[in-house]
């Protein structure tokens, strides 16, 4: 019996250690807003210019929910995220790329992920989707409120998404990644701190392993690396530091290998033309093999007024790229081997095929980029709380090609943010303006985010 009252107390003393450190989150936002929960703003009108200029245009209708629920306590962190998206396009054309996956019109994403912490320095994580649970403080930018993914000491690398659908209703599917941490403080005041992380993404085809590691002291600097998909050949590094020794002051760097980031990259025109001299004209994303960044920010508290700035440039005009070599064989492609290697811009991007007859490796299509052109990103965001209610925020965003003044992207995005009293949620609104000279002369697209959000919060 007194065996039996000790184990008890011993139990509800564990239980209330852990149940005090407990707290749950359930967050729901509605409406359309890029920024804030999914793939559409509410309205949006682009045009765009083909090559025989002719203008195009794209009437789109976006609607969505995301329901956030994050679980946290001293043994377990958990989230569960459901997107619900939802999209109506008029468009004057129709796109002639076979193999341009269909989404439906209306689309689930359900993510999340579990951090496991059976013992106070060593952590397990499994999932299929981090956002920014294991972001690295010095690779914030500050401009665009954001982390890109070579600031996560874990992440889907793959990028992997897979799509099941039913006429105009689908399920997205993301790759299972799973891993291990290890978090580590010290100190007179555990103002030292280490983390690190290492772990896999699968899917039904690929696989990919990622690391990081972030080590720093509170309220001094911070310093974090990380590798992803170091079994490809196209392996992403990231170097950040970042100050953090004045208050309101935000100050990172950041080197990246291999930057692919569509975010923040523009789009380049580029000409293909395949051995039936046929030359077609589309949009590619573009990549660097070398990257810097910068990001700085100062909050003005007593005037509620803050000015943020990020930039990221391309260091030389070489990009990673592939080159993949085929063999026709009874009327069918088959591929026999695929190099990747360094290319620079302006160069041949190449894929061939055997000719039997002539007993030779023929082009079956060239890509050509703009020659010597780098990419280059630059955004500023201003912000001002008029009180504790409103707040107000302008960004302006530059996405172009260095050595090529036809591929300059500006997005204009005013914004107005309404806290609800009573703890009723609040309710953001804006207009995004894209321009670009190439796509179309003067504005590309012009689209109006609205968003109603509510956060519950609970402590146990």
């Amino acid at each position: 019996m007194k065996k039996t009252l000790i184990f008890a107390v011993t139990l509800l003393l564990c239980f209330s250690t852990w149940a005090e450190s407990t707290k749950l989150t359930i967050k729901n936002t509605v409406g359309g807003d890029l920024d804030e929960m999914g793939d559409y703003d509410l309205c949006t009108k682009s045009t765009e210019t083909d090559i025989n200029d002719q203008v195009l245009t794209q009437d789109i209708f976006g609607l969505g929910d995301r329901l956030q629920i994050d679980f946290e306590s001293k043994l377990l962190d958990a989230r569960f995220r459901l997107d619900t998206l939802y999209n109506y396009v008029n468009s004057s054309y129709e796109s002639s790329d076979e193999d341009e996956e269909e989404i439906p019109d209306l689309l689930f994403v359900p993510t999340g992920f579990l951090h496991f912490k059976p013992i106070k320095q060593f952590g397990l994580v499994f999932g299929n989707d981090y956002n920014n649970y294991f972001a690295i403080p010095s690779a914030y930018l500050a401009a665009a409120d954001d982390t890109t993914k070579y600031g996560r000491l874990l992440t889907n690398s793959l990028g992997y998404e897979a799509y099941y659908s039913s006429g105009d209703v689908g399920v997205m599917s993301k790759g299972f990644a799973f891993g291990a941490t290890s978090t580590w403080k010290w100190g007179s005041f555990y103002d030292y701190y280490a983390k690190f992380a290492g772990g896999a993404t699968v899917s039904s085809s690929d696989a990919a392993i990622d690391f990081g590691a972030n080590v720093g002291v509170e309220q001094f600097f911070d310093l974090g690396f990380t590798a992803h998909d170091l079994t490809s050949s196209e392996r992403k590094y990231g170097i950040f530091a970042g100050l953090t020794a004045v208050n309101n002051l935000i100050l990172n760097a950041g080197f990246y290998y291999n930057f692919t980031d569509s975010d923040y990259l523009p789009e380049e025109q580029v000409t293909r033309s395949d051995d039936d001299d046929n030359d077609v004209y589309e949009y590619k994303k573009q990549t660097t093999k070398y990257a810097m960044g910068l990001s700085a920010g100062y909050n003005f508290r007593n005037i509620g007024l803050s000015i943020y700035g990020d930039f990221i440039s391309g260091l030389t005009n070489e990009y990673i790229g592939n080159i993949k070599y085929f063999v026709k064989y009874n009327g069918e492609m088959y591929l026999l081997s695929e190099d990747t290697s360094t290319i620079v811009r302006g160069e041949t991007y190449v894929k061939y095929k055997y000719k039997y007859k002539k007993k030779t490796w023929e082009a079956v299509r060239t890509d050509e980029y703009t020659e010597n052109s780098i990419p280059l990103y630059a955004q500023l965001r201003i912000c001002y709380d008029i009180n504790d209610f409103v707040e107000t925020q302008c960004s302006f965003k530059l996405r172009t090609m260095i050595n090529n003044s036809d591929d300059v992207w500006y997005t204009i995005y005013p914004r107005l943010g309404i806290t609800l009293p009573n703890n009723a949620g609040k309710v953001t609104g804006g207009v995004r303006i894209d321009l670009n000279k190439e796509r179309h002369d003067g504005i590309t697209s012009i689209s109006f985010p609205l968003s109603y959000t509510y956060k519950f919060k609970k402590k146990f």
